[in-house]
């Protein structure tokens, strides 16, 4: 449609322009019609064509289904780009990097911080508990809220923050 908005104000850059007698014709043609192209362009079936063509445009060009298998295994893995990224225990035996599961110490656990998490836990459990014993849940309920609250607190004021592992400011923390 904006070939004819720009060949019907006397702009004919086309390769019809170009031939000398045949431009004069379509220039012609433009200018005894220019009227009726104008109120084709600006029609209902014009402007529902528009918007039918910009929801084309929206959709999405590539799809999962276009894709071969190749992309997603056989092409290239994470590091070694010769394997898949399923394959990732065929990749470390490999090498012989195996599996080193972590093994967290929890021997220097502080005693007030493993008080403080067993009332939290117990007031959880215990205020759920609650809900089972009717006639003495508004005493319970208190007691057990209490409990949530004083573990809770103590946990978080014992809290010292992630920057135990940092070596600098620009540091964030994350490993490989």
């Amino acid at each position: 449609m904006t070939d004819h908005n720009n060949s019907s104000t006397g702009d004919s850059t086309g390769t019809a322009g170009s031939s000398g007698g045949s431009g004069d014709d379509w220039e012609a043609f433009l200018s005894e019609h220019q009227h009726e192209l104008h109120d084709i362009e600006h029609s209902k079936t014009a402007r529902k064509f528009n918007k039918h063509a910009e929801r084309q445009e929206k959709q999405t060009l590539v799809s999962v289904h276009d894709l071969t298998s190749d992309a997603f295994v056989g092409g290239g893995g994470p590091r070694d780009y010769r394997s898949s990224w399923l394959d990732t225990d065929d990749v470390m035996d490999q090498y012989g990097a195996g599996f080193t599961p972590p093994n967290p110490d929890l021997s220097d656990i502080k005693r007030s911080r493993l008080v403080f998490g067993l009332i939290f836990v117990i007031g959880i459990v215990g205020f759920i508990a609650t809900v089972f014993i009717p006639h003495m849940a508004s005493v319970l309920g208190v007691v057990f809220a209490l409990c949530i609250l004083v573990g809770a607190g103590g946990l978080l004021a014992q809290h010292k923050g992630h920057d135990e592992t940092k070596r600098d400011e620009f540091d964030d923390g994350a490993r490989v």
